[in-house]
């Protein structure tokens, strides 16, 4: 193996791509404007229903270059289903998360998720053992993550010992992970199922099919939540159509990258190269917003960079 391995590329645009839809909200956020003021349902929409044709898009491109999966089995469906219904319910714990005061734990707990993923993944049902090097590097990224979090948030978050924070990030992270890992077992299903009848699906493919699926049944239970919430939302999110479109761009981008990652090595190892994401939000909110990072954050930006570095040196 080496640096230059794919599943390591995937993971680290994957990280960039996330980086610049966090940064291009957080632009578009700083309106006051109630009429265009939108919930996280919204957001959801944006990243389901505005991405769904950019996803469709990437898949076709790709399947004029490689084989279209020869049969959708009920294994792929439920494995799918299965991931769409877990990051929609990620999604209510992290807005719970946010209205609560002491914001910084919580977010700290779902940080974990890189090793939630690798402990669940390590179990005989999965089998994606990890060396201890990768484990050592996954715990040194996490603490990285952690202690960049903390300096951004500061003093805001509150107690450390406050259980129902603790719980809702520790079941967010964990909901995460388990999404992550359900994407897998959904493109490898339709590898299986093409090498069961001779044929050969490429991992592209795999995960890309697998995206298209997730993003048009979120699509569905979406639309139904916010019609039955407050359908009057639906207005205002025309209001902001450049917007959304641009987060259901990086957002389909960002999750082809993801899920092709899977498909090819342990969601725990992608996810952990995707770290990046955070070198590359530092620039952005520089350049962007004219923030300048702390020395708490350079020193956890160390601890990520080391995590990398060990990863690339665990694949040679």
């Amino acid at each position: 193996m080496s640096f230059v391995e794919p599943w390591i590329l995937l993971g680290m645009a994957a990280g960039v791509f996330q980086a610049l839809r966090i940064a291009g909200q957080k632009a578009l956020s700083q309106t006051t404007r109630s009429d265009v003021q939108l919930s996280s349902w919204s957001a959801a929409l944006a990243r389901c229903l505005f991405g769904l044709p950019w996803a469709v898009l990437i898949l076709v491109a790709i399947v004029l270059w490689c084989d279209w999966p020869p049969v959708f089995s009920v294994p792929f469906w439920s494995w799918t289903l299965l991931a769409a219904v877990l990051q929609i319910l990620a999604t209510v714990q992290q807005t719970l998360l946010l209205g609560k005061r002491n914001l910084a734990i919580g977010v700290i707990y779902v940080k974990t998720e890189v090793v939630l993923v690798a402990i669940v993944g390590s179990t005989p049902f999965f089998a994606q053992y990890l060396t201890g090097v990768q484990w050592l590097a996954i715990l040194i990224s996490v603490i990285g993550v952690v202690v960049i979090t903390r300096a951004k948030l500061g003093n805001t978050g509150g107690s450390v010992w406050d259980l129902r924070s603790a719980w809702l990030g520790l079941s967010g992270g964990a909901l995460l992970a388990a999404t992550s890992l359900a994407l897998r077992e959904g493109g490898l299903t339709l590898i299986r199922d093409a090498e069961a009848l001779g044929m050969v699906v490429s991992p592209a493919v795999a995960g890309m099919v697998t995206l298209v699926g997730l993003l048009v049944i979120q699509c569905v239970v979406v639309i139904a939540v916010m019609a039955w919430r407050d359908a009057s939302e639906f207005r205002r999110v025309t209001r902001r159509l450049q917007p959304m479109a641009y987060t259901g761009l990086l957002s389909a981008l960002g999750s082809a990258c993801w899920f092709i990652g899977y498909v090819l090595m342990s969601p725990a190892l992608v996810k952990s190269v995707g770290q990046v994401e955070f070198f590359a939000a530092v620039i952005l909110t520089f350049l962007m917003f004219q923030e300048r990072p702390t020395r708490t954050e350079w020193i956890g930006m160390a601890f990520v960079l080391v995590s990398i570095l060990m990863l690339l040196l665990s694949t040679l």
